[in-house]
């Protein structure tokens, strides 16, 4: 009988310490299994308050303690270090200057030297450059050539002599401007002229430039 109270007095203490060891083990393993680690520190509590009872103070009050101290200071242990790695990987807010963290971080912090673009020179237009217009040459202009004196060389709508006459070109009329159409109508080449507002068709073989010698007037019939 004697024996058996020992052994039941040890079994008080040997299963507080089972429970309290599986319940450390389920804390490590994740702090969320509250539910499996916290039954079993209580009942380690109880076991060791039923061991003191049964006069294993030594054993009990060991229990006890490890029960009240140890549980709480690992849950604070494992709570802080689940903490920090996810204050470490917060970054500075993009405000913050590379010197102002250099300041006031405890270890020291390299700050890049910062490089400036060098003035650049935009090279002025030279004055005497803008104060000299650029000469647009004029446009040639043309006469009428070969048209004896009492005779006129006729503008004509259009580039044949079948159509009606616009205006009439006296001998030797200057300032004549050449458009951009010419058309051969059987052996006669017209040109599109433009003189004194009007426009039309002339004979070709009629105007020359204004630079050129005149020629020998000849009687010609009037185009």
């Amino acid at each position: 009988m004697a024996e058996l109270q020992t052994n039941v007095k040890q079994g008080a203490v040997i299963g507080g310490w089972v429970c309290f060891g599986v319940g450390m083990g389920f804390m490590f393993l994740s702090l969320l299994a509250v539910t499996f680690y916290a039954p079993l520190f209580f009942a380690a509590f109880v076991l060791s308050i039923v061991a003191i009872a049964q006069r294993r103070v030594a054993g009990g009050l060991t229990l006890l303690l490890c029960c009240v101290i140890i549980p709480p200071l690992t849950f604070l242990g494992l709570t802080a270090r689940l903490l920090q790695p996810s204050d470490s990987l917060k970054s500075p807010s993009p405000s913050t200057s590379p010197a102002k963290l250099a300041t006031t971080s405890s270890t020291p912090v390299e700050v890049a030297p910062q490089t400036f673009p060098g003035p650049t020179f935009a090279a002025a237009p030279n004055a005497l450059d803008a104060s000299v217009p650029t000469a647009t040459p004029a446009p040639a202009t043309y006469r009428v050539i070969d048209v004896s004196r009492g005779d006129y060389l006729n503008v004509r709508e259009g580039a044949g002599s079948n159509y009606p006459v616009v205006a009439r070109l006296e001998p030797d009329t200057g300032g004549i401007t050449l458009g951009t159409k010419r058309t051969a109508n059987g052996e006669t080449t017209w040109q599109e002229i433009f003189v004194d507002g009007h426009s039309g068709w002339v004979n070709a073989d009629y105007i020359a430039l204004e630079t050129q010698a005149p020629a020998s007037l000849t009687p010609s019939p009037a185009q």
